[in-house]
């Protein structure tokens, strides 16, 4: 297991910039996921007043970190950029998804210990973005894996209460997905036709979903089910 404070030394991580916060004064600090070490603070000084690392330190870049642990604090010493995702750029509707998957993870993803599967879904999610997948449904797709990394994320398949198969639709709880006797009226209700939706949308793996979602699918189903989804991560609170 790493430990949350490094030993003193250098180190070599490939990742990628979560957040980044500027002072005139010192620099730049920067949320950095990594392999291994999971999202970490990390100090990046400048020189004479200016950004020495360029392009490395901007959010959504992915690359090879290179590290110093002193006694007191995690340094950047270097950074060699793998891939930048400038072509998100050019849709705005792609480049807010990835905001908000980004912001998503620098909030719910412990800080200080590993966490690779999370980085492992962040990646994809951003080539799907590449890809030109529908943002909805990549974001509805992260945010349901990251509530099942978590261990929250509401069944698609069983009902919350009994545990009887959802072969009519079912109807949201703050509890998790209920049949239509369990939920007694209450949640947000979801048709067959739309769980069938969400389980191709959150199990179909990584290739195969791109080629699915690039079909035409019904964006007010995802937009609807991502709104009812984000309460989950309250609950945790």
């Amino acid at each position: 297991m790493i430990p949350v404070r490094l030993p003193q030394g250098h180190y070599s991580k490939t990742g990628t910039v979560l957040l980044r916060r500027d002072s005139s004064r010192e620099g730049q600090s920067l949320l950095l996921f990594m392999r291994e070490f999971g999202p970490r603070w990390v100090s990046a000084p400048a020189a004479t007043g200016k950004n020495r690392f360029g392009g490395s330190t901007e959010p959504l870049t992915w690359g090879e970190f290179l590290l110093y642990q002193s006694p007191s604090k995690l340094y950047l010493q270097g950074a060699e950029v793998k891939e930048d995702f400038l072509s998100l750029r050019q849709s705005p509707a792609a480049l807010l998804c990835a905001l908000r998957i980004y912001r998503r993870t620098s909030k719910e993803a412990p800080a200080d210990c590993e966490n690779d599967a999370l980085l492992r879904m962040l990646w994809s999610s951003l080539v799907q973005l590449r890809e030109k997948c529908p943002p909805y449904i990549v974001e509805l797709r992260f945010t349901w894996k990251l509530l099942n990394l978590m261990g929250i994320a509401p069944s698609l398949d069983l009902c919350v209460e009994c545990g009887g198969l959802l072969t009519e639709g079912g109807w949201l709880t703050q509890a998790g997905m209920c049949c239509r006797r369990c939920s007694q009226g209450k949640g947000e209700a979801v048709s067959a036709e739309e769980l069938a939706e969400l389980r191709r949308a959150v199990a179909l793996p990584h290739e195969k979903f791109i080629l699915w979602s690039c079909e035409t699918r019904q964006k007010d189903c995802y937009i609807k089910n991502l709104k009812m989804l984000s309460p989950y991560f309250s609950n945790m609170r």
